[in-house]
């Protein structure tokens, strides 16, 4: 459980490793936590970073304490273990591990397509997309911050409606009639944008899973081009690997 100075401030390392600890040790609900100076033996930190570190996860919700008595977990922290191998919605995902899923969307601009965008989504140099950016969330906790950026001839102007717990995938199949079939991705650890910073208010030294990912419909057409960054407190990605 100890942890090293790095770029990432120490408390939030912290932070991590006391969720790791209370997985790990199955702590439950209403469970005590170690001492503030066992913490710090356990880690190699000091008192200041266990105490900052106590004082994000209470912020959280994830601990409370009790005057005289110690620090307790109020609830166990959300933590989805998913597989890539199978194309589903953040929604789908959330759901199968039993934490409710929610979603606010932040804004829908019209937008002139990268050269990425353009090349990717094979369009003319004329054409125009609309980008949607929204939070994703499991159990009130931030669990993705989704930017999807969709070519603007596939809507009609009353389609383009505010997207909060309707899924991408519900949304094309539902109201566009395009089924989305399979998605190329990249797998990119970064730093919060400074869109994210602002409109999520995310820590801008917090660590990110960027899954980049173009999703085509089943005519093999590319439709959605994803920046899809994932809160690595609460997603674990894994791939199978066969020799």
């Amino acid at each position: 459980m100890k942890i090293k100075n790095d770029t990432i401030a120490l408390s939030r390392l912290a932070k991590q490793s006391i969720i790791e600890f209370i997985k790990e040790e199955r702590i439950q609900p209403d469970e005590q936590l170690p001492s503030e100076a066992l913490l710090m033996d356990m880690m190699g930190v000091s008192r200041y970073t266990v105490r900052e570190a106590l004082a994000l996860l209470e912020q959280d919700k994830i601990i409370y304490k009790v005057q005289g008595k110690g620090t307790f977990v109020k609830k166990v922290p959300v933590k989805i273990e998913s597989g890539l191998e199978k194309l589903e919605s953040i929604t789908e995902i959330i759901k199968s591990f039993g934490y409710n899923p929610n979603g606010k969307c932040l804004k829908i601009e019209e937008i002139t397509p990268t050269q990425d965008m353009i090349e990717k989504l094979k369009l003319n140099k004329e054409d125009k997309a609309i980008t949607f950016t929204r939070i994703r969330t499991a159990d009130e906790k931030i669990a993705a911050f989704c930017v999807d950026t969709v070519p603007k001839y596939l809507f009609k102007d009353e389609d383009i409606i505010t997207l909060n717990n309707l899924s991408m995938f519900e949304y094309f199949s539902s109201k566009l009639g395009i089924h989305i079939e399979h998605a190329v991705a990249e797998i990119i650890p970064t730093f919060p944008t400074k869109e994210m910073v602002k409109l999520a208010d995310v820590g801008s030294h917090e660590l990110y899973i960027l899954l980049r990912q173009i999703h085509y419909d089943n005519d093999g057409t590319p439709v959605i081009y994803s920046m899809d960054y994932f809160n690595p407190e609460v997603f674990k990605f894994k791939v199978n690997r066969i020799r």
